[in-house]
């Protein structure tokens, strides 16, 4: 499947949810840069294409959400980076966050869309949950700290993006 776009994730969300990210707080911690290197199969395809090999490069944020409840946790979120700076609907990304309700309810679904973010660390703390199905089902595909982080990342989009 296609990996799911800010503006997906975000109209996908239901109502309630909505509100509840709404009694959240945002602040950014650290922003990494990823460089992913051409792999072998890439410089074959190279060979055919114009343009040559590229590269990829994303963007990662590292935000710390803290509910209303005062519980704390951290959402990665990886994404191309916007040069246009306005693009934040249309741009693919990964995310992912550290509560049992994304655990338990939705790192499944996301996975299966490649959308999760996910490192060696972040696999370990997910366990199973990646792979085997939620017992109880959710209908929209974040917890509320992700809705706030995302909530976030587009309303500060234009000045993060500067900083590449």
């Amino acid at each position: 499947m296609k990996q799911k776009t800010i503006g997906e994730l975000i109209g996908s969300t239901e109502a309630a949810r909505l509100e509840k990210a709404g009694s959240c707080t945002v602040s950014l911690e650290r922003t990494y840069h990823e460089l992913k290197r051409a792999t072998v199969l890439d410089r074959f395809k190279s060979l055919f294409k114009s343009g040559g090999m590229i590269n990829e490069y994303y963007l990662i944020f590292k935000l710390k959400v803290t509910s209303g409840s005062r519980s704390t946790w951290e959402v990665y979120i990886r994404t191309n980076p916007d040069f246009n700076l306005m693009e934040w609907e249309s741009n693919p990304i990964q995310i992912y966050c550290g509560c049992p309700d994304f655990k338990y309810r939705c790192a499944y679904n996301l996975e299966k869309t490649d959308s999760l973010f996910k490192n060696e660390r972040l696999k370990a703390e997910l366990g199973p949950a990646i792979t085997e199905k939620p017992k109880r089902a959710t209908e929209g595909l974040l917890c509320k700290h992700s809705v706030a982080a995302l909530r976030w990342l587009v309303s500060n989009y234009s000045s993060v993006m500067k900083t590449i």
